[in-house]
């Protein structure tokens, strides 16, 4: 693995992070406030899911303004997700090591993204490959076991005795 800066992502079950001394999110909502408004200087995650604009989502090209040539970059992530997940899984899924070493490789590759707050544009681009990647799993395995169950049906039809007329 490449030296550089390691990263630990964080689940989103922990939106919010304080420093020692400050009043938790729970003991005071307006300093939970201004520790979202003010407390990193990196760049939040839009609100909404990713691919979903119609839907209260956004367009993660779109989102980082990289252009099409810039966006098409990217795909060293997916030859990331390959090389160190399953992909025939979803991201929920993975295993947490697995998907911080896809986000160190791709921020050793890519400075840049280490100036998003916990990784959100690669994990987007994980979770979104990902999803691609377990449906075209789950079809391969619904075609090959029709398939095979055809075949099998057409050997016993074969091998079943003629009836004596």
């Amino acid at each position: 693995m490449p030296k550089g800066k390691s990263v630990t992502i964080k689940l989103p079950s922990s939106d919010s992070e304080h420093s020692e001394g400050s009043p938790a999110p729970s003991e005071s909502s307006l300093s939970s406030l201004e520790s979202e408004l003010g407390g990193s200087d990196k760049i939040p995650k839009p609100s909404g899911e990713v691919g979903r604009p119609g839907c209260g989502g956004y367009n993660l090209e779109d989102q980082l303004g990289w252009g099409e040539d810039g966006f098409k970059n990217l795909k060293f992530v997916n030859k990331a997700i390959k090389k160190h997940l399953d992909t025939t899984k979803c991201q929920s899924q993975q295993d947490h090591q697995a998907l911080d070493t896809v986000c160190n490789l791709v921020i050793a590759k890519f400075p840049d993204m280490d100036s998003f707050e916990n990784c959100w544009p690669i994990l987007n681009l994980i979770q979104m490959h990902l999803k691609y990647l377990s449906s075209r799993a789950r079809q391969k395995r619904r075609i090959s076991g029709s398939s095979s169950r055809a075949a099998k049906g057409e050997k016993s039809r074969g091998k079943s005795p003629k009836s004596k007329s």
